[in-house]
């Protein structure tokens, strides 16, 4: 890994502990073992290093979709990794640093807005195209309605108004609203098919539970 990966990396688990505002560029240096100089010469400044962290991140995201899409062997198996890789994501995410990011990195937020609306509702569609000609999905859904209804429902996980973290368990919460979503839009086959994928993925879920 090269000197500007390592600053990205720990700047990203940084701003994933403490939030974007309460960490320096000269608290980057020291965790990344490098002096302040350096971080200058890769990073003109910490908005640039949150938007180079940010993209890292967000391309990752797409690297992501793409290969479940291309190894799953259908749609819902699909929506299942999905859901195993948001879970492990959440785990990761700071609802602190979002927060700064859309009260104190506006350009950067939308860029943001912009992959939910250009990568996560086109991944959605896509998935439920695919479905759809699978015979998995039912052939009378609304595709803008729905794909639309998809990423609320995601978006809400993550939103500690919709669902505070001192009471609902976001494991839980995605899990139900995903089994929700895939029962709702699945054919007869569909539903057999899913209570497969969902069976095997609750008893994974119990085994590290225990």
């Amino acid at each position: 890994m090269g000197v500007k990966e390592r600053i990205l990396e720990t700047a990203l688990r940084m701003f994933r502990l403490y939030g974007i505002k309460g960490v320096t560029m000269f608290d980057i240096s020291k965790e990344c073992g490098v002096s302040k100089k350096t971080v200058y010469e890769h990073f003109e400044d910490k908005e640039d290093l949150v938007l180079e962290g940010m993209k890292f991140v967000l391309d990752s995201h797409i690297e992501h979709f793409q290969d479940f899409r291309q190894n799953s062997a259908n749609a819902i198996e699909e929506l299942i990794k999905e859901l195993e890789y948001m879970e492990m994501m959440g785990k990761t995410i700071n609802p602190v640093m979002l927060y700064e990011i859309q009260k104190y990195h506006p350009a950067i937020w939308k860029r943001i807005e912009e992959f939910k609306k250009d990568c996560v509702l086109h991944s959605i569609n896509e998935n439920l195209q695919r479905g759809i000609e699978e015979g998995v999905y039912r052939s009378d859904l609304n595709m803008n309605i729905i794909s639309r209804m998809r990423q609320l429902q995601l978006e809400t996980v993550f939103d500690p108004e919709q669902y505070p973290v001192m009471q609902f368990d976001m494991h839980e919460v995605m899990e139900q609203l995903t089994k929700h979503f895939i029962l709702g839009v699945a054919t007869l086959e569909g539903r057999k098919l899913a209570a497969q994928y969902l069976h095997i993925h609750e008893e994974s879920t119990t085994g590290i539970a225990h």
